[in-house]
Formats: C-alpha cells, sequence, structure tokens
C-alpha cells in the first residue's frame, strides 16, 4: 500500500513553484519602497493641507475620485522597467490614447477648480496603484504578465473622462 494520501493534488500539480527572477525580486522591492515613500509623503502632505487650509470633504472624496484613473500612468510608466524601448513604443502607440486625453483635460480642470485640496489627487493616484498592484502580487507577476495586465487594464478603462465629471458638477453647483 502508498503512504501518498489519495487526495494530493485535486487541482493540479499543486505543489509546483515558478523560478525565483532575482530580477524581477528586486523591481518587486524597489517599487514597494517607492510606494511606501510615497505614501509618507502624501500622507505629510495631507496633513499640512489640512492644518493650514482645512478640508470640505465632499470635495476631497470627489477630487480623490476624479484623480484615481491616473494610477493608469504609473503603470504605463513602469512599462519602461519592463520592456525594451523600441517594443513600449509600440505597445503605446496601439493604446487608446484619445479617451485619456480627454480624461486628462478634464482632470487638470478638476485639480484647478480645487487647487487648496489638489494634494489629496495624490492618494487617488496612489490608491488606486497600490489596489491594483496589491491585488495582483500573489500571482507573482512575471514581468511578461504584468505588461499584458497593464495593457489590458488601460485598453479596458471605457470612459476615463467620466470619473472627473462628478467632481466638476459639485464645483459648479456649489459656485452657481
Amino acid at each position: 500500500m502508498s503512504e501518498r494520501p489519495e487526495n494530493v493534488a485535486p487541482g493540479g500539480m499543486g505543489g509546483a513553484t515558478r523560478m525565483h527572477d532575482p530580477s524581477e525580486a528586486a523591481h518587486d522591492r524597489v517599487r514597494r519602497r517607492a510606494m511606501n515613500i510615497a505614501f509618507i509623503v502624501i500622507v505629510a502632505l495631507n496633513a499640512l493641507q489640512l492644518r493650514y487650509v482645512g478640508a470640505d470633504w465632499r470635495r476631497v472624496l470627489l477630487l480623490i475620485i476624479a484623480a484615481t484613473p491616473a494610477g493608469l500612468a504609473v503603470k504605463v510608466f513602469e512599462l519602461r522597467f519592463k520592456m525594451a524601448a523600441n517594443e513600449r513604443q509600440q505597445v503605446i502607440g496601439e493604446l487608446p490614447v484619445g479617451k485619456f486625453i480627454a480624461y486628462a483635460a478634464l482632470a487638470v480642470a478638476v485639480f484647478a477648480l480645487c487647487t487648496p485640496l489638489v494634494t489629496w489627487a495624490l492618494f487617488g493616484i496612489w490608491g488606486y496603484d497600490f489596489v491594483t498592484y496589491y491585488h495582483d502580487r500573489p500571482e507573482r507577476m512575471r514581468h511578461l504578465y504584468a505588461v499584458t495586465k497593464t495593457l489590458d487594464e488601460v485598453r479596458e478603462v471605457r470612459a476615463p473622462w467620466a470619473w472627473a465629471l462628478p467632481a466638476i458638477a459639485w464645483e459648479i453647483c456649489r459656485r452657481v
């Protein structure tokens, strides 16, 4: 009789793991360190903003929401560390640029309307990056998979400009 339990790997090769890649591990450490430093800086800026300017929490929330899609820019920027320059240029050329130009224009308008609170926009950008990074991290993504996932994420955002509309509408109502 075998000592091996009957139900060892019901879903496949449950014990198999991928090889450790030192370049990916180093990039992951740098990325996490940068995210932690950015968080500390953002908290410090927001604390100063609260102390010297104060906050209307509805406007802050709408500003955070309006800035959230800009977190994709962090992921697109990160492609430069995961791809060759010519491949990156080709891939970026295939992205739907028009809808992000519209988003950028509306986001700049929101940031201009909410200038005293603009440090909170950084929290929206950082929050999007943080949530998506740690959501995918358990998969221990290889660079290629991370690139593919980032590109799919950029293509799947249907209307990034819509995230800025509530903040613009609130500012218009507030000022009229």
